[in-house]
This record gives structure tokens, sequence and C-alpha cells, in this order.
């Protein structure tokens, strides 16, 4: 993507920031926003203790240290994003899409001017960690988990491994820190997750990892606190973030537990490690217990917060569940016991009721923000295509209310094919959409106008397939070479759809042709029993291709040929030969890896 700029990691040339700090009012309004909607999800700072500084340098603008200005770029980009368009113009007077850039940008030249690589500022290391909460959505996901890594390195250079107390610090500034490494390495795991990662990679609790934070008030701490605080049992300020702690930890613990039994996972879905399902139903009621005994119950559903913990705690407990049951397993079963199937989508269908919830609900509207990073798109993938494959089922009708408030909810993100993982969906969703069409019809039943949001996905798959179509004709008068046993690429119509139905073919296909389409089809070839991710700079490497076949600067913009390549090709989401789901290929969208099958032939 073109504004995954991380040129501030290795340096780059800074400038004077002052001028793009708002005026007085509306830092102050910034700031309201931020402690409101932004800071109970993320408890970074300390906001008694931040407020008279805060209000310090909006007296004094000019003279902020490089540290706390990254600090303040960062505190107005989260509380941005927290907004939306409308609330945006109607509260800072400008629009959404124009602030939130200003401001990242702003943060970036901050932190490179406080050196935020070799820093050991707590306050530069509160600003990185809130730049990268503000950017997580739109960014490629693993620039993000990348960057992610490096705020881990700067932290565990600060001592941040290990727990205040062993390193002779204050209880204050110990506590701070705990949330730091919490916050830390919680959004680590999704993270990796997002990238096709174990989600738990070499997460251990020992004697010397920093305890977990406290569950008290931030009126309970101050600097010059001689002990820490006595924890509450009651909801607290902190509830969200202990809450997730606890999840965390636990993980850690099964883990651990499947580590020593030699069950190691190896992707994303930890429990998919232990194939025993009453051996994972079992730990995952335990778990329920335990945030039901130690938190739930506790909860106040009339404060947002708490509704909040409720919604999502419950929320947890059926995506744990639908992770130990994730219908991948069903590929290496005979049969699928009906009920079995029926608790599957029984979950998916309460998580996306959960989701709708958070952004529906007046009381949660400010924290409505983090939910898409945290959406499970594998349930959602599974509803399609449970809804492809049976249109009528007895509850269709309310799986796609949700579907279309989901769309309407996320149009944004959903419509705007930053990540191939949105083509892909939107792709899944059109043909449990047509089936739907196609099965009312034979029944003879009304069907009223396609939503908005089905016309704008059809209507970027008919622009795909004219840019193909345009691709192919431009190669008219250039050499062709025979390929895939005597097929010819050649720009008839007739050939032209056979290219659209035989993504495999494409991928085998070596075209001498213009850079534009030299680009375009190498972004679909993958090299015959590889399963590796190759860039154009890899495969300029690995191919010995010449030199003047690529862009100047070594690389075609890999992420819009790989969106439009699944948008072009909406053969890849079917599964072949009666085959079940390939959640493999999911996962390489997910992870914006290779856009086309691998070797979807391989052995024929």
């Amino acid at each position: 993507m073109a504004n995954d700029d991380f040129s501030y990691v290795l340096g780059r040339n800074t400038s004077n920031t002052e001028s793009s700090h708002p005026p007085a009012e509306l830092i102050h309004r910034l700031w309201r926003i931020f402690t409101e909607n932004c800071n109970p999800l993320t408890k970074l700072v300390h906001v008694p203790s931040l407020q008279p500084v805060i209000e310090k340098a909006i007296a004094n603008i000019k003279h902020i240290p490089s540290g706390f200005e990254a600090l303040m770029f960062a505190i107005y980009s989260l509380a941005v994003l927290s907004l939306t368009e409308y609330e945006c113009r109607e509260i800072l007077g400008e629009s959404r899409a124009i602030l939130l850039p200003h401001y990242r940008a702003a943060t970036k030249t901050a932190l490179s001017r406080a050196q935020f690589m070799s820093s050991t500022s707590i306050v530069v290391l509160q600003a990185l960690l809130l730049h990268i909460f503000s950017i997580r959505d739109d960014y490629e996901p693993r620039a993000v988990w990348v960057l992610t890594g490096v705020a881990i390195r700067v932290a565990e250079g600060m001592g941040m491994r290990l727990d205040g107390t062993l390193l002779g610090l204050s209880p204050f500034e110990t506590e701070i820190r705990r949330r730091i490494w919490w916050q830390l390495r919680m959004h680590d795991f999704r993270a990796a997750e997002l990238c096709g990662q174990p989600k738990f990679r070499d997460f251990k609790l020992d004697e010397t990892t920093p305890k977990r934070p406290a569950n008290v008030n931030d009126s309970e701490l101050y600097p010059t606190m001689p002990q820490a605080a006595v924890e509450s049992t009651r909801p607290t300020e902190m509830i969200w973030c202990v809450f997730r702690t606890e999840l965390a930890s636990f993980a850690a613990t099964q883990i651990a537990r499947m580590q020593k039994l030699g069950k190691t996972g190896y992707t994303s879905e930890e429990y998919a490690a232990m194939d025993d399902l009453k051996i994972k139903d079992v730990f995952i009621d335990e778990l329920g217990d335990v945030i039901e005994t130690k938190y739930l119950r506790f909860c106040d559903p009339s404060q947002p917060l708490q509704l909040l913990t409720l919604v999502v705690g419950r929320s947890a407990m059926n995506l744990i569940r639908f992770m130990a049951h994730h219908p991948r397993r069903w590929a290496t079963l005979e049969r699928v016991p009906e009920s079995e199937q029926q608790l599957v989508w029984d979950i998916c269908i309460q998580l996306m009721e959960q989701y709708g919830m958070i952004q529906s609900s007046p009381q949660l509207r400010r924290f409505a923000w983090n939910v898409p990073y945290f959406l499970s798109w594998p349930a959602i993938i599974h509803v399609l295509d449970t809804l492809k494959a049976e249109p009528l089922r007895r509850d269709a009708e309310k799986a796609w209310r949700l579907i279309d408030n989901m769309y309407e909810t996320y149009s944004e993100m959903l419509l705007n094919l930053k990540k191939p993982i949105f083509a892909a969906v939107g792709g899944l969703c059109l043909k449990a959409f047509g089936a739907r069409e196609v099965s009312l019809a034979k029944q003879k039943r009304s069907l009223s106008d396609p939503p908005g949001y089905i016309t704008k996905l059809r209507e970027q798959r008919e622009a795909a397939k004219a840019r193909r179509r345009s691709v192919i004709t431009r190669s008219k008068g250039q050499e062709t070479f025979r390929v895939d046993k005597g097929k010819t690429l050649v720009t008839t119509d007739t050939d032209t759809a056979w290219l659209e139905t035989n993504p495999s073919s494409v991928a085998e296909t070596l075209v001498e042709a213009p850079r534009q389409q030299q680009q375009y089809l190498q972004a679909a070839n993958l090299v015959q029993g590889s399963t590796s991710n190759r860039s154009a700079d890899d495969a300029f490497w690995l191919s010995g291709a010449l030199a003047d076949s690529f862009s100047s600067d070594g690389a075609a913009d890999m992420m819009n040929l790989d969106t439009d390549a699944i948008l072009a090709q909406d053969c890849w989401l079917d599964a072949h030969n009666g085959e079940a789901m390939d959640w493999a290929q999911w996962d390489a969208w997910l992870g914006n890896l290779d856009p086309v099958r691998p070797n979807i032939n391989a052995g024929t």
C-alpha cells in the first residue's frame, strides 16, 4: 500500500512539526476524545499525571521535548480514528480522511526526531505503541507486525521483559511498565495471527515475566506512591485490560502444555494442535468458568466499559470454541455429524451478532473503533460458504441481515480492496448471494433489488475483468510461447475467457510482453512445487529475468496486482472436485500472501 511508509524506522529527513499541532481548543477536544474513547481500551498512559503535562505543553507548544511531542501526535491520531466521518466534521470541523493521515505523518516525523529506535524513554514507547494502534487497520498486516516487533525490541532494550520489582523500580513505574508490556505483547499476538503466524509464539510466563497489570483505578496510582496499590475484586477502569490479560495467560498455559505433549501448533490455530474435541471443550469450559467467576458476573451493563467486557467476554468464548471446532477439520473427516455442523454455524452467527451489537449499541459506540481489527474472518467466511452451499437454509434470512449490517457498518473497509482478504470475502459474498438468487428464482419467489454493496462488489469485478482483457489486448503483435500442452496466449475473446477460468495455466504462462502485462502475469506466477511467497525482487533473482522486465525500482505494486487477480478470477474461490474449502488459501489471503491457489494441478 502506498501509505505503508516506514522510512522513519531507518531514518529520514525530519521537519519542524510545530505547525502541525492544532489550535489549543482542538487539542483539548482531541485529548477529551482520547480519554473517553481510546484510553479505557489501551491504558498505556496514566491520565491523572499526564493531564497537567498536556496543559503545560499546550501553553508552550514551541518548546515540547521531541518524545512528548510524538506522544501528543499519537494521541491526536488515535482520537481521530475513534470518530466517524460525521463526528469528526461535527467535533473537529474537518474531514477524517484529511486529519488522520496528517496526524499519522506528524507522529512519524516526531518519532524519528525522538530517535525512537534507540530511545529508552517510556513516553516515546507509549507514542510508538499508540501510533501502531492508529495505523493497524489500514496498513499491510506484515508491515504492522514487523513494526510491532521493533517496538518489542525497544521495550526489551529498556528491560521491560523483566518485572520492575526485579529492577528496583518504583511501584508506580513498575505498574506503568506492566501495562505497556502486556499491551505490546497482546497486540503482537493478533498482528502475528493476521500474518498467518502462531498467535502465541515464544509467549512464556515465569517468575521474571512482568506481572499482569493490577485491577485498580488510575486514581489509586501516583508517581510517589510508596507501595503497590491493593487490587480490587470488582470491576475498575482496568476491567477491559485485565480481562484480556486473563485470556492471554490462559492461552500461554495451554500452549506450554501442548509443547510438553509434543503438540506444538505451527499455525495461528493453536487449538487445532489438540485433536481431541472433548479435551478442547473441557479447557474452554474451564476458561469460561474463570472469566465468569472473576469478571463477567460483576459487570454492570449500565456502565459502557463493563458492558463491552460482557459482550466481548461472551464473543471470546464463542471464538475460542469456533477455533477448536474449526471447519478446516472437516476435510479430514469422512462424515461430519449434523450436530457438529449446526454447532459451528450457531457459533458463527452468535459472533456476527455480537460484533453487530458493539457497533449498534449507543452505549458502546465510542469503543467501536477497536472492532474491525479483531473481526473473526474465518467465522465470516464459513457463514458465507455455508450460504453458498445451502442458499435457503432455515435461518438464511437472519444470516443475510447480519451480512448486510456488516457491509453497511464496515463499507469503507470491505469495499476499498486494500487487502486481498477483502477482495476474496467480497467474491465469496457474491457467490453466496448469486446462489440465493438462483434458488429463489427456481421457487418463483420474488427478490427485492440487490443491496448497494452487492452492486458495488459486482461493479468492481467487472472493472477488474475489463482491465484484464485490456492487458491481454495490448499484447497483440508480441511474440508468444506455447504453454499448457499446446495452448497459446492470444487475444481473442475465446482465449480471454479461457484465461479467466484457468488460473493454473495463467500461473504457468511466460510471455515476452510489455512491462505492464509482464508484471500482471508475474503476480499470478507460482514456481512449480514451491509454497514460498516471492516478490518481484525475488523472482528477478531466482528466474534470471531481464532487468527491463521490471519497473525502475525493481518491484511491481504487488498488493494492487494481488487484489486485481482475485477480483478477476472468481473461480479461485471454488473448491475443486468436490473437496472441502481450501482453508490454506484463505490463510494466505488473510496474511496477504500469494493471490492464487498453489499447485492446484499438482500431480495431474
